[in-house]
């Protein structure tokens, strides 16, 4: 079984999975932010999706009853806002991989993922600089 390092990450542990479907329509939320069901819509048949608002609707409902958006019902249409931000998603996807291959670690990923990633210079210089910052401020992280 995995641990937390926190109850705020507990949350994100027990929310049921996004379908890929689900997943685009989140990409949208992060990207634009809050939008009604007929942006939402628009923007995925610009992206080349097919779906009809029903399916839009569904998706949408499908999210907030798993806890990744909230809606608004005061104005003229539903606008729908993601309660759940990108990289808190990120975070507890990482760590439920890392429970499931590496025992709860997650150096093991980050270490198979830099091996096999191509890294510009500004992207490594970028990770020396979160290193930097890591290392300056041992508070902030977890400790074992």
């Amino acid at each position: 079984m995995m641990s937390t390092k926190s109850g705020a990450d507990m949350g994100a542990f027990n929310r049921p999975a996004m379908s890929d479907a689900e997943r685009e329509v989140m990409k949208l939320l992060w990207d634009h932010g809050p939008l009604a069901v007929r942006d939402v819509l628009l923007r995925l048949t610009e992206q080349g999706q097919e779906w009809t608002r029903s399916t839009v609707v569904t998706l949408l409902q499908r999210l907030e009853k798993k806890g990744y958006v909230a809606s608004d019902r005061s104005g003229f249409a539903f606008v729908f806002r993601p309660l759940v931000s990108r990289e808190e998603e990120m975070h507890a996807r990482m760590a439920s991989l890392a429970g499931e291959l590496c025992d709860g670690e997650a150096l093991p990923l980050v270490l198979a993922f830099a091996e096999r990633h191509q890294f510009s210079a500004a992207e490594l210089a970028k990770f020396r600089q979160m290193i930097d910052q890591l290392e300056a401020t041992p508070a902030k992280r977890g400790k074992k």
